[in-house]
């Protein structure tokens, strides 16, 4: 047991003509929806950008998310603090903050007395800087963690803006406390406590409802400085730090949630070795390294295919991502972000166009290497995978004019999940023209990847305006030339340009599925090509335009039938079809079987073959059967050798 010296006390000031506060505090429920991922979001991105500089660039930060117990004589004034939240719970005894207020109440009466031990998520950082700055009064990374609200100290290149990310800890403290411990490069230490509760009453006046256990006999109630002064399994002995969240009432699988959410959102920065995540308690323990990364995702998608895929408020798209940077047939480009005229420093981007991609999905990101968004608004019709990092590499300077990394941070919303020009209304016209040109550099990177099937296009109606994408910096116009995909209950209008048809190469790959062959290019600054070998043979093809399709579904045999009228004369003709879903994605179909006027059609490289002179104004029908037994909606396209 460790005997606290009494100058150190939980200090909880006068209200004064503060307004009085209850207990649904707005920078805890920012987080309460998603208590892991903004768990696991705010602690890595503040550990992320906290690394040891003067360590190897190869040394990884560490931190490892640890259940203890801890005996209550340990924790720091447990009598004060169990007495205020009974005043707490007393002052405010109606309604909802009543209730909640009770809850907290019997958790102090159950972890706060004596004889017993407290259950502490303890989250340990290592190769980090500490919280340096402990003796400021403001504008120091412990000053903006601990002691200032609606404050952030960090620096353009790094991943926090908004100083809200402190209060993610504090939806997993049942007594609503956390303490922090921390040793510096600087060779400072500093021990402290906070408590985020209601407005109570004592001694006849209102009190705040924020305490901090802090030295009583310093004028701006300073933390403990000197490592002797706390007890033992609160010390930090080598640089870094520690966060105590007291009262932690786990959940089953709180460690696969938490793992869940460090990978959903920092698998890059473990991908590229700058990360290493560990989580455990008496009975298990996951370790996420760069070594076994794609063992730990394989094995997370599964989980969550199980446990979690009908959660509508989290969606886990890593895997896709994983097999994107695992192909052997990606492309890689760094080359330099500009806008109007000027390098901002480097992007990179890792792309994936074709078949083996069921959507068209990015991932992007800032130098910092956390997940912010996904891009999925793209009006075009072929499929393809993306990662995009504004890295701002070789830029002039880390001031947000100058580099594309720091200006998108000044884009981010406080949650840390989108971009957007509101969010920087100093400069909100060019940060709507520089969000716009970083969706733009993806298409026209996509566009540069696809055949080209010759000079008729198919405009959807309708499809248009559910994906606006509209600035002076981005040409809606150019990329809904693109967009073809062909959904059974809209009108569907051929646009002719008069020019002659270009016939595309398509390879014919013998494992199921066609998959457009890529024109080489020449190789730019910058950019890479991995060797694709896959396929077995080349043929010339070109689209042939159909009209009236109609995909009626016959739910006794759970098949098809596929009626359209060629627009001309062609021999030997080719039939896909794709499968469509609710946000205008498509995904090829698995055909199993193929029938046309009681005959089997052979089908080959996941397309059906027809044999034969076919005129125009003839009508085919084809019966379908599909991998799937459900209706879909579907996107029939036909070719023809040339």
């Amino acid at each position: 047991m460790f005997q606290w010296d009494d100058k150190y006390q939980w200090i909880f000031s006068d209200l004064g003509s503060s307004d009085k506060v209850g207990v649904n505090e707005s920078g805890i429920g920012i987080f309460k929806r998603q208590p892991y991922k903004g768990l696991a979001k705010e602690i890595l991105q503040n550990v992320t950008d906290a690394k040891n500089l003067n360590l190897p660039d190869e040394v990884p930060v560490k931190v490892k998310f640890e259940l203890i117990n801890v005996d209550v004589e340990d924790i720091p004034g447990y009598k004060r603090l169990r007495e205020v939240i009974h005043k707490c719970a007393d002052y405010y005894s109606d309604g909802d903050d009543g209730e909640k207020m009770r809850n907290i109440q019997l958790a102090a009466d159950k972890y706060l007395c004596a004889d017993t031990s407290v259950p502490v998520l303890k989250i340990s950082d290592y190769n980090t800087t500490g919280l340096r700055g402990v003796k400021r009064e403001t504008g120091s990374n412990w000053t903006g963690l601990v002691r200032e609200r609606s404050a952030t100290n960090k620096s353009n290149e790094s991943s926090g803006a908004f100083g809200v990310g402190k209060f993610a800890p504090y939806n997993f403290t049942s007594i609503r406390t956390v303490l922090y411990s921390t040793k510096t490069i600087d060779g400072e230490y500093a021990f402290q406590g906070k408590s985020i509760l209601t407005t109570f009453k004592e001694d006849g006046k209102n009190k705040q409802n924020i305490g901090l256990f802090a030295n009583t006999e310093s004028e701006n109630f300073d933390a403990v400085f000197d490592m002797e002064d706390v007890a033992t399994v609160f010390r930090r002995s080598e640089i870094g730090t520690d966060i105590f969240v007291l009262g932690f009432e786990e959940q089953r699988d709180w460690i696969e949630q938490s793992a869940l959410s460090v990978i959903e959102y920092f698998f890059y920065s473990i991908y590229k070795g700058e990360l290493e995540v560990k989580i455990c308690d008496k009975n298990k323990d996951i370790e996420i390294n760069q070594k076994n990364l794609g063992e730990m995702i394989k094995y997370f998608e599964q989980y969550y295919k199980n446990n979690l895929e009908n959660d509508v408020s989290f969606r886990f798209t890593t895997p896709s991502y994983w097999r994107l940077l695992q192909s052997d047939n990606h492309i890689f480009t760094k080359a330099p972000f500009e806008y109007n005229g000027k390098s901002m420093g480097d992007y990179e981007l890792y792309l994936q166009v074709g078949d083996d991609n069921l959507e068209k999905r990015v991932l992007e990101m800032r130098q910092a290497g956390m997940k912010i968004r996904e891009d999925t608004a793209f009006k075009i019709a072929i499929n393809f995978t993306a990662i995009f990092i504004a890295t701002g590499e070789g830029a002039v300077s880390n001031n947000p004019e100058d580099n594309i990394s720091s200006f998108l941070r000044k884009c981010e919303n406080q949650a840390h999940d989108d971009w957007a020009a509101d969010e920087y209304k100093e400069e909100k016209k060019k940060a709507k023209g520089i969000i716009n040109r970083v969706h733009q550099i993806i298409l026209e990177a996509v566009k540069k990847e696809m055949p080209d099937f010759g000079d008729e296009s198919v405009d959807a109606f309708g499809l248009s305006e559910f994906l606006p994408n509209e600035d002076v910096d981005d040409d809606p116009k150019e990329e809904q030339a693109f967009a073809d995909f062909r959904p059974l209950t809209f009108e569907i209008q051929s646009i002719k340009t008069g020019k002659k048809r270009v016939n595309a190469d398509i390879s014919m790959k013998t494992n199921g599925g066609g998959k457009h062959q890529q024109k080489k290019k020449k190789t730019k600054k910058y950019h890479k090509r991995s060797n694709n070998q896959k396929g077995t043979g080349i043929g010339k093809v070109s689209e042939v335009m159909i009209s009236d399709i109609k995909t009626p579904f016959d739910t006794v045999a759970g098949e098809y039938q596929i009626s359209f009228i060629l627009n001309e004369n062609v021999e030997d003709l080719i039939v896909g079809i794709k499968i469509g879903s609710d946000d205008d994605n498509l995904s090829k179909a698995n055909i199993s079987i193929a029938m046309m006027n009681g005959k089997d059609l052979p089908i080959k490289n996941g397309m059906i073959e027809i044999k034969g002179k076919h005129i125009e104004g003839e009508k085919n029908v084809l019966r379908v059967g599909l991998g799937n037994q459900k209706r879909s909606t579907l996107e029939v396209r036909a070719y023809a050798k040339r």
